[in-house]
């Protein structure tokens, strides 16, 4: 059998083994089998992309990028129009789109890239459509907006699948498992929980087929076998996600059976778009950091848009004339300090509104 069909195969089988303790050693096995599997198609489909010259050749640009996912014909096109400079072909038939479209969205102080791709359908990372190319970009975004017609509700779950097949996690932290490898002894397994979902004779296994025989594995909480293959694999992308529901004015708001917190707009009207614009920035977890010049005013119209979390390290790494090189302390103002015009060293941790002063050797 060829890899689509041993794929296939091993879906199936996993459907209809009914899943319980007794169960869970052959699903793992079938589980990491599958994983497997998968990524050896995603390298074939890549390699075979790269001689043919396809996929989207796209360069990041902005302080994030955010990439739509949505079926035909779903107004990603409208919106993309909507929410920044983009122009992208508009017309009333499904595959107007059939090529990468990038706008800048300002808000906020903050430049962000919103990438316009071709709809998705289902299949896609089985090659259907240019569905391999679509979610390949979707891998590299710091936020995919997830864009459904109020009248289908159910495409949600089609492209969620198509984006966990291919290693995107929607919203997940990725999983707190650590393996060290030895040299003899066999495995040992250490949880600061008890595991409710994975036995040793599941864990066992499943580090076998990755080549993993003697050593160390400790978990940090109560995870499948799901979580302990994504963390073998290693390839897994961890972004966050807005589900975004269009046409909510031929429906009269948000209808049953979309996910809870869903935005519902008009691209066609406008109904929405500042709320999505915010929900957006939000979501990218930014924060607005000010520099204190030497002398003069600072500039309340010009942040340094930056992750929260982000330390004065980073901050210093931002600055293109070499502000970590040199580095003596940074005087900050704001919410991160215990005073005002405290003097913080690289790992201080800012917060939204911050203005920080450099002092170099």
């Amino acid at each position: 059998m060829g890899v689509d069909e041993r794929i296939k195969a091993i879906e199936d089988e996993i459907r209809n083994t009914k899943r319980h303790k007794g169960t869970e050693h052959h699903i793992g096995l079938l589980l990491a089998k599958l994983a497997k599997l998968r990524r050896d198609r995603t390298h074939q489909a890549a390699k075979k992309s790269a001689m043919s010259g396809g996929g989207f050749d796209i360069r990041k640009e902005g302080d994030a990028t955010v990439v739509m996912v949505g079926f035909p014909s779903v107004g990603k096109s409208t919106l993309i129009n909507r929410l920044t400079n983009a122009k992208s072909k508009i017309a009333a038939y499904e595959f107007t789109t059939l090529e990468c479209i990038p706008g800048i969205m300002e808000y906020g102080g903050a430049s962000i890239q919103v990438l316009d791709l071709p709809g998705i359908i289902a299949g896609a990372q089985d090659g259907k459509g240019r569905g391999r190319e679509i979610l390949s970009v979707a891998r590299k975004a710091d936020l995919i907006l997830i864009l459904l017609d109020s009248s289908s509700p159910w495409h949600h779950g089609i492209i969620i699948k198509e984006l966990q097949d291919v290693g995107i996690r929607l919203g997940q932290k990725p999983p707190r498992i650590s393996i060290k490898k030895g040299i003899k002894g066999g495995m040992r397994i250490h949880s600061a929980v008890r595991l409710t979902h994975l036995t040793p004779q599941a864990v066992i296994p499943i580090l076998n087929e990755y080549g993993i025989h003697n050593g160390d594995i400790t978990f940090g909480d109560d995870y499948r076998a799901e979580d302990l293959i994504d963390v073998l694999e290693g390839n897994r992308v961890y972004t966050r996600a807005l589900v975004v529901v269009n046409k909510v004015d031929k429906t009269g708001g948000i209808p049953p059976g979309f996910p809870h917190g869903a935005i519902g707009i008009s691209a066609e009207s406008g109904e929405g778009i500042e709320e999505l614009r915010k929900a957006i920035f939000h979501g990218l977890e930014f924060m607005r950091i000010y520099t204190k010049p030497r002398t003069g005013e600072i500039k309340w119209g010009e942040p340094m848009i930056m992750r929260n979390g982000s330390t004065v390290e980073d901050f210093c790494k931002r600055i293109p004339k070499g502000f970590l090189k040199g580095f003596r302390y940074a005087l900050v103002w704001g919410k991160s300090a215990k005073f005002q015009g405290q003097r913080v060293g690289l790992d201080h941790v800012l917060q939204d509104g911050d203005v920080i002063y450099v002092v170099k050797k």
